[in-house]
């Protein structure tokens, strides 16, 4: 990935710290999938790609006792070093970090992999088919990849409301068709075709909805401010009045999903997928 990435996710680590455990929470189900689809066993060595605080590699690590050994990997030194501080507060202590730019052909052997987690990771990636291609070769026979990559915007407003509130304003470029991003994964199909272009021959795509919650408007405002450096770049310096109209159009938008004490609950959902090596 280019450097001007490393830096935005590098500067973002401090949020994505911060609203860890909220992140958490919402995005379990997403995780749990992704680990009954590589099928962790004692003994196994196990990749997490693009890991960020480790998440569901974390979870995996715990699986893989004893005897196994989880790498955690990013290609930001600020996230893999927010993973460490999470890991020993946890009392982790099979995992091995790695500096890994998922874009680059991975510095690991041939077939010594016994599963790969990569969530929400290869969409962000110019040739996120090389990348696969890596994936692929590092796996053992019938070693399992699981990856997770967003639908489309319509499905998650929780993060398209507001980038489109800032596009229409001028305050924020729009990601053009086909450049990689959040949503560059989201037509069906898409999957499936990176996967098999890729040489994987068995897999399995679904979907998985669930919701990002926040406890109000302007605490979702707020997140996203903090987890996204290219929105918190977009919005620095607003002027109050823009900031109170666009937060009056986010309101409007989640009023389906608006509680009685202000809270939000905002649908959200993902494609999955296993592929075996």
């Amino acid at each position: 990935m280019s450097n001007e990435s490393r830096t935005r996710w590098g500067s973002a680590a401090g949020g994505w710290e911060a609203l860890g455990d909220a992140m958490r929470r919402a995005t379990m189900p997403v995780a749990t999938w992704m680990l009954d689809a590589i099928k962790p066993q004692p003994g196994h060595t196990v990749l997490e790609l693009a890991a960020g605080l480790g998440d569901t590699g974390f979870l995996a690590a715990e699986l893989i006792q004893p005897g196994g050994t989880l790498i955690s990997s990013d290609f930001s030194p600020e996230m893999l070093s927010a993973a460490q501080r999470r890991a020993e507060a946890l009392g982790i202590t099979n995992v091995r970090f790695r500096q890994i730019d998922a874009a680059l052909p991975l510095d690991i052997e041939a077939a010594s992999l016994d599963g790969v987690l990569c969530r929400w990771g290869f969409m962000l990636l110019d040739d996120p088919e090389a990348a696969l291609r890596e994936t692929r070769r590092v796996l053992r026979a019938g070693g399992r990849l699981a990856l997770a990559a967003w639908t489309g915007p319509e499905d998650n407003r929780w993060s398209a409301a507001i980038g489109s509130a800032l596009v229409e304003r001028g305050l924020l470029a729009p990601v053009p068709p086909g450049e990689p991003g959040q949503f560059a994964w989201g037509r069906e199909g898409i999957v499936a075709e990176h996967l098999e272009a890729a040489g994987f021959v068995e897999h399995e795509v679904t979907t998985i909805d669930f919701r990002q919650r926040f406890e109000s408007v302007a605490g979702w405002w707020g997140a996203m401010t903090k987890l996204s450096m290219r929105t918190a770049n977009a919005v620095a310096g607003l002027d109050a009045a823009t900031r109170d109209d666009i937060l009056a159009e986010l309101a409007e938008v989640t009023k389906p999903w608006t509680a009685a004490d202000g809270s939000v609950a905002i649908p959200a959902r993902t494609w999955v997928a296993w592929a075996e090596a």
